[in-house]
């Protein structure tokens, strides 16, 4: 149920799927196992985000330095599950989150700036900490709301750099990735994806009658969300550990 809930979400607002689907799975089996398993659904609603809004021209163009910069830091985030614990990081990430929204929540917030290196930084940092953790988007988000109003190019950006963070994963995780069409799970991930497709197209639909102030509002929300569940579920990780 969760995953079809955040698959439609996913359609609407452009994030959602690959941290929410992960923290579920990671209630019953560790996170390393937990993110190869959520890799291949989300890789599919990824390519499904991209593709389905048209021409990915202008996409490529106004956003190459993100998403290339997403490509390496995922590449990172993705070697750092064999040595450091992801935990920190979706500690770290639900702070920034934490200060964004209370930032955008005020009359007078302050805006990034803009330039390659904030494009750049932000690509690296959502990439190590999507790598790792599969929680991509809250900063991808942050930085794209300060880029543009239009909600659809937001959404293709954003599922543009997830695209290359889960190629990034994959190229990584290829072994883990690959044997899982030889294990039990193989009719899981079939179902998952099947069921995430299905609600990604309604959820896409959906996303066509909201007008740019209420995806904004939207996004937050979501942003908060995934924030209180990554934080929750770094401590779970790290009481467990001690």
């Amino acid at each position: 149920m969760l995953f079809i809930t955040a698959a439609l979400l996913h359609g609407i607002s452009g994030i959602g799927s690959p941290i929410a689907s992960t923290a579920a799975l990671s209630l019953f089996m560790p996170l390393k196992e937990a993110v190869t398993l959520a890799l291949w659904p989300t890789l599919l609603v990824n390519v499904w985000s991209v593709v389905s809004g048209g021409k990915i021209s202008f996409i490529l163009r106004k956003y190459s330095l993100l998403a290339l910069f997403s490509l390496f830091g995922s590449f990172i985030g993705a070697k750092l599950l064999f040595l450091v614990n992801p935990a920190y990081l979706q500690l770290l990430m639900s702070g920034v989150i934490a200060f964004y929204i209370i930032n955008s929540l005020r009359r007078h917030h302050r805006r990034l700036p803009e330039g390659a290196v904030v494009l750049a930084l932000f690509g690296l940092i959502a990439g190590i900490i999507g790598g790792a953790t599969n929680a991509m988007s809250p900063i991808l988000m942050m930085c794209l709301l300060a880029m543009s109003q239009n909600h659809n190019e937001i959404v293709r950006a954003a599922n543009l750099c997830f695209l290359l963070g889960k190629i990034s994963q994959l190229a990584v995780l290829h072994q883990e990735a690959f044997q899982l069409f030889s294990s039990e799970y193989l009719w899981v991930i079939l179902i998952l994806t099947a069921l995430s497709l299905l609600s990604l197209v309604i959820g896409t639909r959906l996303r066509t009658w909201i007008s740019p102030q209420h995806f904004r509002k939207l996004v937050l929300i979501i942003l908060g969300g995934l924030a209180i569940m990554s934080a929750i579920q770094a401590i779970r990780v790290l009481i467990s550990t001690c």
